[in-house]
């Protein structure tokens, strides 16, 4: 992907500064959800068929010792991208936020105000961190989203040119979990 479709990709899921949101960017269910005049009933029917309860989405199985799964929901991505690395998470998310504040892909994304709610664990991190995360170690980096039931929503790869290394993320409501199958410690 080119800098331009990250961007854009970013501005497509209102991951921009509130100044230049634009809703009627957004994909027809979301911009339903945000409306003056939502009709919960009425959403439920029009898209109850994107979440069928017999599903044959994958069911992604979370349990240690396969996963590493940190117990704190601010910084349980940190901990996963820090996994295994020799440095604290301090340390990880001080050298990660610095990398983002320079990093060109990310410009007009994100202000020194947003790394500092970062850095304070006052914000919950996503795929800004792990886009940057990618980028810094050259890793690529699979992100897969499971709803209350463990099936997966959704699926991402941030993919970089000679990556040294695979890693899988599950996120599952505001918390994280690594792979540990095949990490290297």
């Amino acid at each position: 992907k080119t800098e331009d479709d990250v961007k854009k990709a970013f501005r497509l899921c209102g991951l921009v500064a509130k100044e230049d949101f634009d809703m009627d960017r957004l994909h027809a269910p979301l911009k339903a959800l945000l409306s003056a005049d939502f009709n919960e009933q009425a959403w439920h029917a029009a898209y109850k068929h994107l979440m069928n309860e017999d599903s044959e989405r994958e069911l992604v199985r979370v349990s240690a010792p396969d996963w590493y799964i940190p117990d704190n929901e601010n910084s349980s991505l940190f901990c996963c991208l820090s996994f295994g690395l020799d440095m604290s998470v301090y340390e990880y998310v001080a050298a990660l936020t610095n990398y983002m504040a320079n990093l060109e892909d990310l410009d007009g994304l994100l202000d020194e105000a947003y790394l500092d709610l970062v850095r304070a664990g006052d914000t919950m991190p996503g795929e800004l961190e792990i886009y940057a995360a990618s980028k810094m170690h050259a890793w690529n980096i699979t992100l897969k989203t499971v709803d209350d039931a463990s099936r997966l929503v959704s699926s991402l790869t941030y993919s970089v040119e000679n990556a040294t290394k695979y890693l899988v993320l599950v996120r599952g409501g505001g918390f994280f979990a690594v792979e540990v199958d095949g990490y290297l410690l």
